[in-house]
């Protein structure tokens, strides 16, 4: 582990339980649980991973936070295996409504563990994590105890997440007019039916596609449009303000991680 790494992890010692959780469609899904070792309650924090990662991808340093990390700060951490990904079964979905419904079962079951409180539960999406995430939490709105979700620099439609067809579309193997496809991957058809607030981190150099800024634009304005939604925020804008121009955070994972871990110690605490 690098020396950065290890001055990271400093804070409360942490204890790991694998287990598996049965989705609706009967697959089996690969969740682990990061904990603090000490007696007490802590909030909770589900981690949506991006495009095809496993839930593994956060016990490493190339997303912008880590399980183990989060979990030596004070929360209780569930990171999983999506559908089709990592040791789950089932098929790859991308975010659609297998992902959601995975989300669902994850966030249900950390709400029940006697070391959680389930007042101060967080989602956060990594990427195109945003897609299951969201559309989770819209979709299940009544029933998931969850206080506020965080997407990082997640594409917010069809045509961003396959910039307009040139990446992505392929793999996901869908036109682009298929709507009955697209609009449950389309987070921001969702965002306006959160019962959660909502958090958009965007750097000036996008992690998938540099210099594009529309989906960060576009949750926003759907953001402000919701009905539903009890509150909204970009970066360090004040919360309800959809800023005609941006003000960016500095790019890099590290730099990421800085301001998310920032950002979810305050909520946690307000």
């Amino acid at each position: 582990m690098p020396r950065r790494a290890r001055r990271r992890m400093k804070g409360v010692p942490i204890r790991r339980e694998s287990l598996r959780l049965v989705s609706t469609a009967g697959y089996q899904i690969a969740v682990r649980i990061d904990r603090p070792a000490d007696e007490g309650r802590w909030p909770g924090i589900v981690l949506c991973p991006g495009t095809s990662d496993p839930g593994s991808v956060f016990d490493g340093w190339t997303q912008p936070v880590n399980a183990r990390e989060l979990a030596s700060s004070g929360f209780v951490v569930a990171t999983f295996d999506p559908a089709g990904r990592g040791d789950s079964w089932g098929e790859e979905d991308y975010g659609g409504p297998e992902h959601q419904d995975n989300v669902r079962h994850v966030i249900l079951h950390l709400a029940r563990q006697e070391v959680v409180d389930a007042e101060r539960i967080g989602v956060v999406s990594i990427s195109l994590g945003l897609a299951m995430a969201c559309g989770a939490l819209a979709r299940y709105a009544d029933e998931l105890p969850v206080s506020w979700l965080m997407d990082w620099e997640g594409p917010c439609d069809r045509e961003i997440i396959t910039a307009g067809g040139k990446i992505m579309a392929p793999a996901m193997g869908h036109s682009l007019k298929d709507e009955v496809y697209w609009r449950p991957r389309e987070a921001t058809r969702h965002v306006g039916e959160l019962q959660c607030g909502y958090v958009r981190i965007q750097s000036e150099i996008d992690h998938a596609q540099p210099g594009e800024f529309r989906h960060a634009e576009r949750m926003i304005a759907a953001a402000a449009a919701g009905e539903a939604l009890p509150w909204f925020q970009v970066n360090d804008h004040p919360r309800g303000v959809a800023p005609e121009s941006i003000s960016w955070t500095s790019p890099g994972r590290r730099g990421a991680n800085r301001v998310l871990m920032a950002r979810i110690k305050r909520l946690m605490s307000s």
